[in-house]
């Protein structure tokens, strides 16, 4: 690359990492100025705001119960004999089936490093319990040198596997080391898991075996597979057209793993995560993207070249690696068996709190993508025009749109009345705040199915709780879930996009999660 395409290349990054900050600080502050020279412009605005926020209320409880209908005939089904009830030669993409046999091998890598070894363990312990073959399934652990040599338990991870789970993986349990200070890499899971998945691709290779027949998952050490995860994922696999040109991700993504052990306001944050991932398997799959844990061809994933090990984000940015590899033409395919993963605890009830908004921190550091993808997506003429447009209004409507939509609604119109105060004279000044308070109580009230599918969903209430302070609970959650919206589901993504937009490296920010057990 020539040194003027370069510096148009790189120029080009800047504005675009500039952008969503820009545009959220001029939505943030739009009440403010719009609100002295258009009032009215700015209070019709709020209003259909307010509008769409009721719309979005009834989508995402519509798809909750109807995800939830869903997972509930899925754990009905044992998705191994659904897979061997299939007749080979009907499948689509014959040439894309193993050669031998039905089912795929599966390679399981985990990037191990704040994980305590326990919860590792717990998770390995899963696989070995899932409805699957286990001469199929194939582990590799990866852990970082670095933490090696202030560690010494740390380092004897590997020793520990051999030890436990030796005998019930054989030759199928790799483990690996991944080098510190390799040239260009970010700290983080994207340049562990890359080491650990081409050492993993390597051996296999060595020992003959074609990876194109495998799949790969790269969960997190803290995740917990139910019992029929790879079985239903594989029927999946199985039965779709393109089967490697997609990739695949649960419906249902709980944190019910230690859910009655962290704070309150901790649960209400997982929950808040996990029925919007399951309304939008259901209603706008299309939308989804690579998240924490996802499964593809580990052919492919060595063909995009892994993970960018430049990045500390390694799992919104990793969908665009193949999206642009096959042109646009890699989709989401969910199954509905759930996965369960650790809420961020600590035995320190504020430093409990502290740690989970470095967390949303990091999360909020995905914002990366939009500079990433949106540059690309300019530059790539294969894929058609109309799917570009699309892609590049979905990321400003993630990274942007979403991120200001709630305060907007709860605190435009009262900034607009304070800063005109000749509105404040006049009927609007009844009417509207009226009309924004009626919509948002139908808002609430077109979420309470979700509350009652919540309840089937999150662990059954601890056998000391009295059933009156669990109906407590519940009822606190409401006012409390109104209260995360503004701080731990605002605050740090607008932190995370205006220190993109004033430059800062996000690989200085980014660092690992720490995973422990409740003791």
């Amino acid at each position: 690359m020539s040194k003027e395409r370069a510096f148009n290349d790189r120029f080009l990054q800047r504005i675009l990492e500039i952008i969503p900050g820009v545009l959220i600080w001029i939505f943030l502050l739009s009440p403010l100025w719009l609100g002295f020279s258009f009032p009215y412009l700015i209070i019709n605005i709020l209003v259909v705001l307010s509008v769409y926020w009721v719309y979005r209320a009834f989508i995402l409880s519509f798809g909750t119960v109807i995800g939830y209908i869903f997972v509930w005939r899925a754990s009905k089904k044992d998705w191994l004999k659904e897979c061997q009830s299939l007749d080979k030669s009907l499948l689509p993409d014959q040439e894309s089936l193993p050669k031998n046999g039905l089912l795929p091998k599966q390679l399981i890598v985990i990037a191990n490093y704040g994980e305590e070894y326990e919860v590792v363990k717990r998770s390995i312990n899963a696989l070995l319990n899932q409805n699957y073959p286990k001469e199929l399934i194939y582990l590799a652990v990866s852990i970082e040198e670095r933490r090696t040599k202030r560690d010494e338990d740390y380092a004897r991870r590997g020793e520990y596997l051999k030890r436990d789970f030796g005998e019930a993986f054989g030759d199928r349990l790799f483990f690996f080391v991944h080098p510190e200070n390799i040239d260009g890499e970010a700290i983080g899971a994207a340049a562990n898991r890359t080491w650990g998945t081409k050492k993993s691709v390597e051996v296999l290779e060595q020992r003959g075996e074609n990876i194109n027949e495998f799949l790969i998952t790269a969960p997190d050490g803290d995740l917990v597979f139910s019992k029929d995860y790879l079985a239903s994922l594989t029927f999946r696999w199985l039965t779709v057209e393109k089967r490697n040109q997609r990739f695949y991700q649960t419906a249902l993504y709980t944190f019910n793993n230690n859910y009655w052990d962290v704070p309150i306001l901790v649960r209400i944050l997982m929950v808040g995560l996990t029925l919007p991932v399951l309304s939008s398997s259901v209603l706008e799959k299309n939308k989804r993207e690579t998240w924490s844990c996802f499964t593809l061809n580990l052919g492919v994933m060595k063909a995009v070249n892994y993970w960018d090990t430049s990045l500390g984000i390694d799992d919104t940015t990793f969908f665009w690696r193949p999206y642009f590899h096959f042109n646009g033409d890699w989709k989401c395919e969910v199954f509905f068996t759930p996965l369960s993963a650790d809420a961020v605890y600590n035995n320190n009830y504020f430093k409990n709190h502290v740690d989970q908004y470095k967390q949303y921190v990091r999360w909020g550091w995905g914002v990366i993508t939009f500079p990433l993808a949106v540059k690309q997506l300019i530059n790539n003429r294969k894929i058609p025009f109309i799917e570009r447009a699309t892609k590049i209004y979905h990321l400003f409507e993630v990274f942007v749109f979403w991120k200001v939509l709630g305060f907007l609604i709860a605190f435009g119109i009262p900034i607009v009345f304070l800063v005109n105060y000749e509105l404040s004279r006049q009927v609007i000044s009844i009417t509207v705040p009226q009309t924004v308070s009626n919509l948002l109580t139908l808002a609430t009230l077109f979420l309470i199915p979700n509350t009652i599918v919540k309840i089937f969903i999150i662990p059954k209430k601890p056998a000391k709780m009295s059933y009156i302070k669990y109906i407590l609970i519940l009822i606190a959650e409401a006012p409390l879930n109104i209260l995360s919206l503004f701080t731990f589901g605002f605050l740090p993504f607008i932190e995370s996009t205006t220190r993109m937009m004033l430059g800062q490296e996000h690989t200085k920010r980014v660092t690992w999660s720490e995973k422990q057990l409740v003791r």
